[in-house]
């Protein structure tokens, strides 16, 4: 029999990189890393990686053998040429059964539940149970103090964001769009309830559990929100000793405790993060369990104008950052320099940390996710390596965010790239497609579009740039564009992380509002360029505004 084990720290020690440093995704999904970590399958022979397929070019960059690895998940591209010579699966569920040929698996009790549920829809799944209970204690959270921190860290906020955007012209009047004294959390939390028809929420990943407590997630510990008293519980092993809240009472294990606070009926959970374990445990305990990972994402991101003053502050570090680096980049290469990957991440690091110097920021200002890497090294999104940027380099694209925090408890996120182009082709393509985000995305949002109709009015504005794209060699006459790229989005909400719930493309029905907060991007790899170029929007009361020109 088959055995699926989910376990970064397996991946580390068996193929030789950590996933969360060297994989890209899994580092921008703060609310569901565990879902796009790698697995590895045991068998009768050696162990094998199964890899979403947009991570390719990042594990071969650590030196895995492709004939360990197999792909799913197809990454979407506009040449095909990239992936030609690789196969990947429609999805985990299909690849697992074939592996297994149809055969029983056993599945690691702490994969996501959410493995659980599309692999059982395809071979029988055997989930070993825990051999004793795991004592917990229950935690009650005030709420009311956790609304007070966040509008003591908010107020703190909008006094730096407003000095930050003091002499940038393109953001007058964006200082009064910030406020510290508006918190819908616990309000919208009931909606979503009502919403999903749940009696209680379950959450421990780290976004969702920092909204609900006010404090930094701990690894053994999740927050209940019980809704027929809304009540705010942290449930946490015991040996965890820092957990914050008044004690009200110890249980045999997460379940009991769970039960005996909201009730046995219907539970919203996060399918994505939380363990198949617990959910089996629930279900076999009289539960229902309603998958709420997104939905919950969604309650973060449409909250986005209350914390406007961290995202304001992210936005300005990235574009600082990044367009400084890009600079260095390029007085490097015309000195005739030979530097690499990671050298152009040491510049972008330190301009991070001197943008928060210069600017007075109290909030640590850290990376959230960096997508570095040169053109001649591969076309797939990735972190830096020790790879050379020189003479022979035609294109290095810098898509980077920022995480703004407090003691682990992240307040806002960035999401913006430039590019640095050596060839002429290279810079004709940047200046449209940088063209395309700023005049044919973000001048068109606003109050009442709905997120799938900003993907279709932008695939109607690159109609008349696509001409030009294939004149100079950068988009092959062959490629149904149209049809590849309605496949990915065109930007996406921002927030406490990149959103997954609400995404400019086709299929995601949000009617954006004032004060949504998002990027907007038109990546572009092709055949030996890798452009990438993005901005991050934010819908004011009189207008949209650009937070990332300088």
């Amino acid at each position: 029999m088959l055995r699926i084990v989910c376990d970064a720290h397996a991946v580390a020690e068996r193929f030789g990189f950590e996933p969360l440093s060297s994989l890209l995704f899994t580092a921008i999904r703060l609310d569901s890393n565990r879902f796009v970590t790698p697995l590895i399958v045991e068998g009768d022979g050696d162990d094998v990686l199964l890899v979403r397929q947009q991570e390719q070019g990042n594990v071969l960059s650590s030196g895995v053998d492709p004939a360990r690895i197999r792909f799913y998940d197809p990454w979407v591209t506009i040449d095909q040429r990239i992936v030609e010579d690789t196969e990947a699966a429609s999805s985990l569920p299909t690849l697992v059964k074939e592996l297994s040929q149809g055969e029983p698996i056993e599945l690691d009790p702490r994969a996501p539940y959410i493995h659980y549920l599309g692999i059982s829809g395809e071979v029988d799944v055997k989930v070993p149970g825990a051999t004793e209970d795991r004592p917990v204690i229950a935690y009650a959270i005030d709420q009311q103090r956790v609304l007070q921190q966040f509008a003591a860290w908010r107020k703190e906020a909008v006094s730096v964001a407003t000095r930050i955007i003091g002499d940038v012209p393109t953001l007058g009047g964006l200082e009064d769009e910030l406020t510290s004294d508006r918190d819908s959390r616990f309000e919208a939390l009931g909606s979503l309830a009502a919403e999903l028809n749940v009696d209680g929420i379950i959450a421990s990943s780290p976004p969702n559990f920092s909204e609900l407590t006010g404090t930094r997630a701990r690894e053994g510990a999740m927050v209940l929100w019980s809704a027929s008293d809304g009540r705010v519980v942290i449930i946490a092993g015991e040996d965890v000793t820092d957990a914050p809240g008044e004690p009200i009472g110890r249980y045999r294990s997460a379940s009991e405790a769970i039960i005996d606070i909201a009730g046995v009926g219907r539970l919203a959970f996060e399918e994505q993060w939380e363990s198949t374990e617990l959910a089996l445990d629930l279900v076999a305990r009289g539960n229902t369990l309603v998958s709420a990972s997104k939905s919950l994402g969604s309650w973060r991101d449409l909250r986005d104008d209350e914390d406007l003053a961290f995202q304001v502050i992210a936005a300005r570090a990235s574009v600082t950052a990044i367009e400084e680096t890009v600079a260095w980049v390029h007085e490097q290469l015309d000195a005739g320099r030979s530097i690499t990957e990671l050298d152009a991440y040491s510049v972008y690091l330190r301009h991070v940390q001197e943008f928060r110097v210069r600017n007075g920021i109290p909030f640590a200002v850290e990376p959230y996710f960096t997508n570095l890497h040169s053109s001649s090294r591969m076309l797939f999104p990735g972190p830096p390596v020790d790879f050379p940027i020189n003479g022979d380099t035609k294109c290095v694209q810098l898509d980077a965010g920022v995480k703004v925090s407090v003691d682990g408890v992240v307040l806002g996120t960035s999401d913006m790239a430039r590019s640095i182009l050596r060839s002429d082709n290279g810079r004709e393509a940047y200046e449209l497609l940088t063209k395309a985000v700023r005049e044919g995305i973000i001048a068109h949002i606003r109050p009442g579009l709905v997120c799938e109709e900003v993907h279709a009015r932008t695939l109607e504005y690159l109609k008349d740039v696509r001409p030009r794209m294939i004149e100079i060699g950068l988009l092959g006459p062959e490629v149904d564009f149209d049809a590849e790229y309605s496949k990915r989005n065109v930007g996406h909400l921002m927030g406490k992380q990149e959103s997954f719930a609400n995404e400019l493309r086709p299929g995601y029905t949000h009617e954006l509002t004032v004060g949504n907060y998002g990027a907007a991007e038109i990546p572009w790899r092709y055949g030996d360029h890798a452009i990438g170029t993005e901005d991050l929007w934010y819908i004011g009361k009189s207008k949209t505004f650009n937070l990332t020109l300088r």
